[in-house]
């Protein structure tokens, strides 16, 4: 099987531009096109396909001889059961690398939350950081949770954004709409990593009120 890279180049670019966002507090605006920046780059920390090190069109020629661009988003974003990976090589053109780093914290989380720590899910999240840098973070999936790589526990993208401590409010992720969901049709949405810390206003307003009571103790100060 064989695409051509610019037609998959300009389908994915189409499907990034059709991604979802979750509103404006949620996402930035305009919204970043995180597909086309992945597939436009080599140097993605963590990448799970081929092409390490390459130049981006030798990459981009890789992939397009092995995925057709339906395929390619599929295996990017899709749940794959984590293996132990024993081997140095290369990936082969058309591999994934479903290797995972299961630290005792994670296997534990795993337990609790019902899941067989000997059969582990993982997915991806495409994120951008703030600094514009790329990465593949891994997530892993246990009975309807969502544990990350510090072995925190979440049931939802919701409450991944609000409680991880991986990401920053300024980092953009893609990632399916439904982060625990293993099969089927899932939709893709892009959304800023962590949801902003909701004591902020409460914190400015306080501190305008210490304001003004430091002015009105001065003023009484210089009319005495």
């Amino acid at each position: 099987m064989r695409t051509n890279p610019r037609l998959l180049a300009t389908i994915l670019v189409a499907i990034g531009l059709g991604v979802s966002a979750c509103g404006s507090a949620d996402a930035p605006d305009p919204k970043p096109n995180l597909l086309k920046e992945y597939w436009e780059s080599a140097a993605v920390k963590n990448d799970r396909l081929p092409g390490y090190g390459e130049a981006p069109e030798d990459r981009q020629a890789n992939l397009a001889a092995s995925y057709s661009p339906e395929q390619l988003l599929s295996r990017l974003l899709s749940v794959f059961p984590c293996s132990e990976r024993t081997s140095t090589e290369p990936l082969a053109a058309n591999g994934f690398d479903t290797s995972c780093a299961l630290n005792s914290r994670i296997r534990r989380a795993v337990q609790e939350a019902g899941g067989d720590t000997e059969r582990v899910s993982g997915r991806v999240a495409l994120v951008k950081r703030s600094n514009n840098d790329l990465e593949l973070m891994t997530l892993f999936i246990a009975n309807g949770k969502v544990i990350d790589a510090n072995g925190e526990t979440h049931s939802g993208l919701d409450e991944f954004r609000e409680n991880n401590d991986l990401l920053e409010p300024d980092d953009v992720i893609l990632v399916p709409r439904d982060l625990t969901k293993t099969d089927g049709q899932n939709e893709l949405v892009t959304v800023y990593g962590h949801t902003p810390w909701a004591g902020w206003p409460w914190l400015y307003g306080g501190g305008g009120v210490l304001v003004l009571l430091g002015v009105l103790l001065l003023l009484r100060k210089v009319r005495r």
